[in-house]
């Protein structure tokens, strides 16, 4: 809770043990109300003869007895007693308070300089509210007073999830049942009329280590997310527009550090292709033309040192690797010089053209000795975005677009590839929302009709479409990005509805990742997919999957500050796409060939490859 001022004052006869007095108390319930407001905000009360719960740097909560209960499943029994500092009480005293009801930024307590009486020490406690699968209520809508009518007393998780990993503060997102909270379609309830509505899973929770203590006697517990909890306890709070724990007790199965999850090992024949969100990969010089602050404290050779063990540890060095936020060549070079630098036989080349973006990141691509590039072109840097009086351009990062070959595996294996980051879904709902909206819906527009040109052009062409398109699987509602892109638009619709622009469509290969692990980034506790991998139906016969590699988006954010460790290199997950070669060169998969495939003993290179542009 933020601090406040002027330090509240308190009274304690800790020394006088006095009878309960209730006749003519106020019960906390009565404070709490049905509502989300008190119904005697501003009112100087005395409530008698309840139990401490819960102290902290700043006050202390209390619970009517069981008995004094009015048992409606509306209002709440505890309420928090804001004293300013140190409140003098402990867990299982019974006191009176007397103090002014405020709300402070939607959570009730009793302030004003509350007095405080001691009436006896040493009682035992009342069972905490469990929270279960069902409660709170994960239902569309969920009751107004889903959470409110246990705000201020203890609750209890004895089966639960980490569904968002911890932040620096150490506050993580939880929910009390198995299974963790995954994005849905539609725009967050309200939402509006007529277009899909996501609930906003009101079923997560914020759970705060740092809530009742700073600092904490012991440093929090930074879980990552997947994480079994098996004990979640505290006091339920709303602060910063949100409901939370202030966690008393705490138990994570495992601990709180993530391992890596890497990718599976290539079978024999295959390549891979992947993509990677850098978080502002950026060389430490201070552009003042541009915003260009790293993310991190680490030097920049402490981060290639974390991107280079990622990129071979856990995305199984790929032969082409589309890398989006890096910002420059010479940065990618450094990276990839590092990768060669800690393993010799993983050597790329580091291609990035410059870009439309203020924040002067851009998108790039890593190829190996195993893959031959004969052309990259950067599409629409040019492409004017008017909106509203204010012109632009409707690309801030173009989009790429490389032609080559693998190699390393008998016949050269040609594929087209289209690296994109598309306009994030920052401000979607905010004043900027208008524009926010149409320039999304304009970029998944003009990529589909790129993609369909490619197609037209050459209707066996292996293409893959890839990177951090900042969409969903499925419409958010506003707009139906991956619907409009891969020519299948959502059934459920949007306020801005795609259009059927590709023919055949795309195959979005993320849809065939196992649903419980199907997400690249996590965001307030819902895991969701913003960066995919999609493929030509001319590629069908050849995709053996795809996989995302794990460790960045459910890792504690702390480890982001850790050298050493591949561990959140980055806020997203990558995402590598396994395709089959055809080493004799028959139009056969060789995993599919019914008679042993005789590889060249040699590489062959192809000759008369066109000219490539500067990388520059």
């Amino acid at each position: 809770m933020t601090a406040r001022s002027p330090v509240a004052s308190f009274v304690m006869a800790a020394l006088v043990l006095l009878p309960a007095i209730t006749s003519g108390a106020v019960e906390i319930w009565e404070i709490q109300g049905s509502g989300t407001g008190s119904p005697l905000e501003g009112q100087v009360v005395t409530t008698s003869s309840n139990l401490v719960t819960a102290t902290g740097r700043s006050g202390f909560f209390i619970l009517t007895p069981p008995e004094r209960s009015d048992g409606d499943p509306r209002t709440s029994d505890g309420i928090h007693v804001y004293t300013g500092g140190a409140p003098g009480v402990a867990v299982g005293d019974l006191v009176d308070v007397t103090g002014t009801v405020s709300e402070y930024h939607g959570m009730t307590e009793i302030a004003g300089s509350p007095t405080v009486t001691v009436l006896s020490h040493g009682n035992a406690l009342p069972d905490p509210v469990d929270l279960d699968a069902s409660d709170p209520s994960p239902d569309d809508p969920p009751p107004e007073n889903v959470l409110e009518r246990y705000e201020g007393m203890v609750v209890r998780i004895l089966s639960g999830t980490v569904t968002g990993p911890a932040e620096d503060s150490g506050l993580f997102w939880a929910v009390a049942r198995d299974g963790r909270a995954f994005r849905e379609p539609g725009i967050p309830w309200p939402g509006v009329e007529g277009l899909p509505v996501w609930d906003g899973n009101p079923e997560v929770l914020q759970a705060d280590p740092w809530g009742l203590a700073s600092p904490p006697a012991t440093p929090p517990t930074a879980p990552a997310a997947g994480r079994h909890v098996t004990l979640l306890r505290g006091p339920l709070v709303y602060t910063w527009g949100r409901y939370r724990v202030w966690v008393t007790d705490l138990a994570v199965e495992d601990g709180g550090t993530p391992t890596t999850g890497p990718v599976r090992p290539r079978r024999p024949g295959e390549i891979t292709v992947a993509t990677q969100n850098l978080w502002r990969l950026v060389d430490g010089d201070d552009d003042p033309d541009t915003y260009d602050d790293p993310p991190v404290s680490l030097t920049l050779e402490q981060r290639l040192a974390k991107d280079s063990l990622w990129i071979r540890e856990v995305l199984g060095a790929p032969d082409v690797l589309a890398v989006q936020e890096v910002e420059n060549l010479a940065t990618l070079e450094a990276l990839a010089a590092r990768i060669a630098d800690d393993d010799p036989s993983v050597r790329y080349t580091a291609w990035l053209l410059e870009g439309n973006d203020p924040g002067g990141i851009d998108i790039g691509f890593l190829t190996r000795e195993s893959f031959q590039v004969d052309s990259l072109i950067q599409l629409g840097a040019d492409e004017p975005f008017p909106f509203d009086g204010r012109d632009s351009t409707l690309w801030d990062r173009p989009p790429l677009l490389l032609r080559g070959r693998a190699t390393g595996n008998g016949e050269p294996f040609p594929l087209v590839l289209l690296a994109v980051h598309l306009r994030s879904m920052g401000g979607i709902d905010g004043d900027n929302a208008a524009f926010v909206r149409e320039k999304r819906h304009r970029q998944a527009v003009w990529l589909s009709e790129a993609v369909q040109q490619i197609q037209e052009a050459d209707p066996g062409v292996r293409l893959v479409v890839l990177g951090d398109f900042n969409a969903f699987q499925f419409t958010d509602g506003w707009v139906d990005v991956m619907g409009q892109v891969t020519g299948s638009p959502d059934p459920l619709g949007a306020l801005l509805p795609a259009t059927d622009q590709v023919e055949p469509d795309l195959r979005n290969q993320v849809l065939t990742v196992d649903a419980d692990r199907r997400h690249s980034f996590v965001h307030e506790g819902s895991a969701q997919v913003l960066d995919h991998v999609l493929t030509s139906a001319a590629l069908d016969p050849w995709v053996r999957g795809a996989a995302f590699g794990r460790g960045n988006a459910d890792a504690p954010r702390a480890l982001a500050e850790v050298p050493g460790t591949a561990e959140r290199c980055s806020d997203h997950d990558g995402l590598v796409l396994y395709l089959m070669t055809d080493a004799d060169g028959d139009g056969v998969p060789d995993d599919r060939e019914t008679r042993p495939v005789l590889r060249p003993r040699r590489r062959l290179v192809p000759t008369g490859s066109a000219p490539l542009p500067s990388r520059r």
